[in-house]
């Protein structure tokens, strides 16, 4: 199944017996120590405790692993998932790319880990991990929800809404876009979600990072609110991603008005902005003839 990112941004461990326990730990140095000495080489490899720690062969040891693991190597991952970036040698993207294919390696398992939810949830309020990381785990309180039950589920759709209220980065426009997504799941409220993004969207400070999603998902779900911002975004904005999501979101709730504009755009030669303003002129010359 392909893995894909929303947002791609290019591209000592401690080993711990958590499958009990009763209450969710704070951080990971709350978490009770253990001591393993039969991991296979191939998990030591992946959770960084052989000589190479070059991202290459971590990430082909994790998509060869099984779909039964023993409850001591995933023990092992999750210490690996609680490891922070400046505690060890990759850049960012590496680093957090090894922690996305992990995750999704304990998704896929036969038995999905009970706590993978109850850790994802609390490396994401954990506001001393990255924001690569934190950003991953909302993305994963998505992507995750449908493989888990209520109790879980309950976690993730709190964390997701808890994420909206952090638009200075790019972590509400990606809470936004998952919930947007997710709108047709049973206890979802698709007037309260769009309301709940359009209110985010329209926060002065609100980041371009999360307002390239979030008009994303105005567009998708058809809500004009969004609209002025997209059309002035779309004229005036100095970053060409947030232009073409603009250019977009214009596409899809724009109007006759609109095609001027999009027929300059559509003559720029850098095709980020050229692409999708074709494409949106595409959209309001189709819904004209409707």
């Amino acid at each position: 199944m392909k893995r894909v990112l929303w947002f791609p941004m290019g591209l000592c461990l401690l080993l711990c017996d958590i499958a009990h326990a009763d209450k969710l730990p704070e951080s990971k140095t709350d978490l009770p120590i253990i001591t393993i000495t039969s991991l296979p080489e191939n998990v030591k490899l992946i959770v960084g405790m052989t000589d190479d720690k070059a991202y290459l062969p971590r990430v082909q040891a994790i998509h060869a692993l099984g779909r039964n693991l023993p409850q001591d190597q995933i023990d092992a991952f999750y210490n690996f998932l609680f490891q922070k970036l400046e505690d060890q040698e990759l850049p960012d993207l590496e680093f957090n790319g090894l922690k996305n294919e992990l995750t999704w390696a304990l998704i896929w398992q036969e038995r999905v880990p009970k706590e993978l939810a109850k850790h994802l949830d609390t490396m994401f309020r954990d506001k001393s991990y990255d924001v690569t990381w934190r950003d991953y785990c909302v993305q994963f309180f998505g992507k995750y929800y449908r493989y888990v039950g209520e109790a879980d589920r309950k976690i993730l759709k709190a964390g997701l809404e808890e994420a909206l209220n952090e638009w200075q980065n790019r972590i509400a426009g990606t809470a936004g876009y998952m919930l947007w997504q997710m709108s047709d799941y049973p206890g979802f409220d698709k007037q309260a979600i769009m309301d709940r993004i359009v209110e985010v969207l329209n926060q002065p400070d609100c980041s371009n990072a999360s307002k390239l999603p979030l008009l994303q998902a105005c567009g998708e779900a058809g809500d004009k609110r969004a609209l002025p911002q997209a059309r002035e975004l779309m004229k005036t904005s100095k970053d060409i991603m947030l232009r073409a999501s603009a250019i977009a979101a214009v596409g899809y709730l724009g109007d006759a008005t609109d095609i001027p504009c999009l027929e300059n755009l559509s003559k720029q030669t850098d095709p980020r902005v050229q692409k999708p303003a074709q494409a949106a002129l595409e959209k309001i010359n189709l819904r004209s003839k409707e």
